[in-house]
């Protein structure tokens, strides 16, 4: 008879994929359970479980979003696909952490005449894209197309249309990530310029690094600008750390890693999903 499958608790979760993702939180993969990418199991006291499955299905969604910078709604239907059969070897291969980015994104160049119907959107759309300089036109052997990293845009631009933004506001974008791009490429370019390839390795190392850091550093200063929107308490981490405790007259079956469920009428803490409601 084969031993149970063992099952850990979101303290023991957050452990684990802090090796890979040193920003996770225990209030970002509630999070990522409200918007109904993962679904763990529950104990009789209402305690999370995640198996392997649920790690591995975590660690590929928070890829997702660190890589290819991909909405929640896109993720969410990369996971459906997951479960229903639908994706290739390559998302699989990366669920386990073992892709590479071309296998992440899926994403391929897409000609000119077929974007409109590939991506659902409107041609004249697509032109305002265009013309604000928001993705560029390439010419090929077989003609006009979309490069993969034309196309990644692309779909991002597509889910600021769903709250009423068009293509000429996103031009900011380009303004904000053309000044960072300068500064990150003025820290490395000593290294760059190198003729030790160690030294440029490195450089490109640090570049993904700073490319990160400064993502992590323009998120935290949004919410810092918009934090009188949002209904979210400089005490909302400690409640998440005294949620690990059990309640009064229980024991917890991993101490120091389980997470007591609030009662059914009794909400947790809103965290990031309300920043942009529907």
């Amino acid at each position: 008879m084969s031993a149970p499958e063992k099952k850990y608790g979101i303290g023991e979760v957050q452990e684990l994929l802090k090796k890979e993702f040193p920003d996770i939180t225990i209030s970002k993969i509630r999070f990522l359970e409200k918007e109904g990418l993962i679904i763990p199991d529950r104990t009789s006291s209402g305690y999370r479980k995640y198996s392997k499955t649920h790690i591995k299905q975590l660690s590929y969604i928070l890829r997702l979003q660190r890589e290819e910078y991909l909405p929640l709604s896109v993720i969410k239907k990369k996971i459906q696909d997951l479960k229903s059969g639908k994706v290739v070897a390559g998302d699989l291969a990366v669920m386990s952490g073992q892709g590479s980015e071309s296998a992440i994104t899926g994403a391929m160049p897409v000609s000119y005449e077929l974007a409109p119907s590939k991506l659902h959107l409107s041609v004249e759309t697509l032109n305002e894209l265009v013309d604000y300089g928001i993705v560029g036109v390439r010419e090929g052997p077989e003609g006009k197309y979309f490069s993969a990293d034309d196309i990644k845009v692309l779909n991002l631009a597509k889910e600021f249309f769903r709250y009423g933004i068009e293509p000429r506001h996103l031009r900011m974008y380009l303004q904000f990530t053309g000044r960072e791009a300068s500064f990150i490429e003025q820290v490395i370019r000593p290294q760059l310029q190198h003729k030790d390839p160690s030294t440029k390795r490195s450089a490109i190392k640090d570049m993904e690094n700073l490319i990160a850091l400064s993502q992590m550093f323009t998120q935290a200063l949004l919410e810092q600008a918009l934090s009188k929107y949002i209904p979210r308490s400089a005490t909302v981490e400690l409640l998440d750390e005294e949620e690990q405790l059990p309640a009064a007259g229980e024991v917890a079956e991993d101490t120091g890693y389980e997470e007591p469920e609030p009662g059914p009428d009794v909400e947790e803490p809103h965290g990031e999903e309300e920043m942009f409601p529907e």
